[in-house]
């Protein structure tokens, strides 16, 4: 039988450590530097150990800081119509919203050809960092339509915008079309993230109409792929 890689070996051992609880959810593991030390072999041996994992969603890297052991994932089914904070919260996590810019800009013409409005159609456009137990999970872009809520950017966004959609407008999303794949983070998500450019993501991207059938929203949210799962429950027909 071929002997195991020396890279794979290491992985094994980590990941044998991490689940026996040597090492806590969010805390730093040893250095690239220690374990090359440790394992008697090279730093790179050792950051292919540490990638490995990274891909398997075991540990995560931060920014100039170093790898540290992921946190449970939470279960997310896009079916379901809660906001992220009380969604998060239900299943045991602290979550909260920050919202880092908000304005009024003109619809990209690719996207008001998609959804049916003239180019050049004014929208608010509302970037959102949210976090769960105060790590940055996602990044939201959001293009609401100012049709029917005129004045939105006037309120706190770091709450759920559905909830006031409906409590300030009475406006309820109805019809809905979600995407969902596999993407790398682009730099400036990935920097939001304190992530490295390039880590593996996932994209999910909704369509909303309101109860009168027309464009509410856009939303585009990019998560770090360890923190979450998708989870659809389907009943039978």
């Amino acid at each position: 039988m071929e002997k195991r890689a020396l890279y794979l070996r290491i992985r094994d051992y980590l990941a044998a450590d991490i689940a026996a609880g040597k090492w806590a959810e969010n805390e730093k593991l040893p250095s690239e530097r220690q374990l090359s030390e440790q394992f008697n072999t090279t730093r790179v041996t050792a950051r292919q150990a540490l990638t490995q994992l990274e891909a398997e969603g075991v540990i995560f890297r931060s920014n100039r800081r170093g790898w540290f052991v992921t946190p449970p994932r939470i279960n997310y089914d896009p079916s379901r119509d809660m906001g992220f904070v009380r969604y998060v919260e239900d299943q045991g996590f602290s979550a909260r919203t920050q919202t880092l810019e908000k304005k009024l800009i003109e619809l990209p013409d690719h996207i008001a050809d998609e959804v049916g409005l003239d180019r050049g159609t004014p929208v608010y456009e509302i970037l959102r960092r949210r976090y769960i137990n105060d790590r940055p999970c996602l990044i939201e872009k959001i293009f609401l339509n100012p049709k029917h809520c005129p004045g939105v950017l006037q309120y706190s966004l770091d709450r759920s915008l559905w909830s006031l959609l409906k409590a300030e407008y009475d406006l309820v999303p109805v019809e809905r079309h979600l995407e969902i794949y596999p993407q790398t983070l682009e730099q400036p998500i990935a920097e939001a993230l304190d992530a490295n450019t390039g880590n593996s993501g996932l994209y999910i991207r909704r369509i909303c109409r309101d109860q009168s059938g027309d464009f509410l929203e856009l939303d585009e949210e990019f998560w770090l792929h360890n923190a979450l799962k998708v989870v659809v429950s389907v009943m039978p027909d």
